[in-house]
């Protein structure tokens, strides 16, 4: 077994809008088995979502590092979000909501792409009591409205609760870090689609050029723009989505090497093991036998 897009075995009821396009999607804990990954089966989230912990313990792995859930715990998730473990104890309670997290990359506010880059690289935040009634009552008042299928304006209430829940979620990062007051520039939003690009497009690439002209810019001024917002390079950025990609197969699948390989579109095993190594310090083969 590989990794497996999670959202292709969700079963869900609500949230639907436009056409069948899910803006936000309430999750019963029942489906968890189907969703998040219990059998040590890494998944790739093909769209994002919060989720929080309200009673009891257990743990997540998300992109290779461990969370421990507690009440009060929030995870947020953005496409391409690998999880790869899960695990809840006894008496455990949980909130899951799937929502169109482009709302959150493409949120007119100061330092957005900063927020944007925090949440991914601190998927996992406990919030205090006043942060947590202020999310979930945005949530539960977000199904309430949807559930109104035939209001002839459900669409754009939707579209505007959800705006109005990504903002609070923003706000609680934003309070955690300096906010630098100025206007969301052009480079932010290339910046944040970039990431998303990312997420979907890197089994298809691993070139600078190829996603600097999915973005109409050059590849200099894509890496310029990755520099100045993050202090990485894109190049930097590419090579971390590809080898964590590689790391989660390696590690908790019976893939052969030759078949992670293909997986992530290298052209031969040799070619795979060497970036591997050169980017690791270990053959793929080695990396799999220092985590058993």
């Amino acid at each position: 077994m590989g990794i497996k897009v999670a959202e292709q075995n969700e079963k869900v009821s609500k949230g639907k809008v436009g056409g069948g396009n899910s803006l936000f999607t309430y999750i019963d804990s029942k489906e968890y088995g189907a969703i998040i990954n219990e059998n040590n089966v890494p998944r790739i989230f093909g769209r994002g979502g919060i989720f929080i912990c309200l009673k009891g313990e257990g743990y997540v792995i998300i992109n290779e590092h461990k969370y421990q859930l507690s009440p009060g715990t929030l995870c947020i998730a953005f496409p391409g979000t690998i999880i790869q473990g899960f695990k809840q104890g006894e008496g455990f309670e949980s909130y899951t909501l799937r929502i169109a997290t482009d709302f959150l990359r493409d949120l007119d506010i100061p330092a957005a792409s900063s927020i944007h880059l925090l949440m991914r690289e601190n998927p996992c935040m406990v919030l205090k009591q006043e942060q947590l009634d202020g999310i979930l009552d945005i949530c539960r008042m977000m199904q309430q409205k949807d559930a109104r299928e035939n209001h002839p304006f459900r669409e754009q209430i939707n579209a505007q609760m959800l705006r109005m829940l990504c903002l609070e979620l923003a706000g609680v990062y934003a309070q955690h870090i300096p906010v630098k007051r100025e206007p969301c520039s052009r480079q932010d939003m290339t910046f944040r689609r970039f990431l998303s690009l990312l997420a979907t497009d890197i089994t298809t690439s691993r070139e600078v050029q190829y996603y600097a002209d999915k973005l109409d810019i050059t590849p200099k001024y894509l890496t310029i723009i990755t520099r100045q917002i993050s202090g990485r390079s894109a190049a930097s950025w590419i090579t971390h989505s590809v080898i964590l990609n590689a790391k989660a197969l390696l590690s908790t699948t019976q893939l052969s090497v030759q078949q992670v390989s293909a997986r992530l579109n290298f052209p031969n095993p040799s070619f795979f093991g060497q970036y591997f190594l050169r980017h690791t310090g270990m053959t793929p083969k080695e990396f799999r036998r220092s985590k058993l």
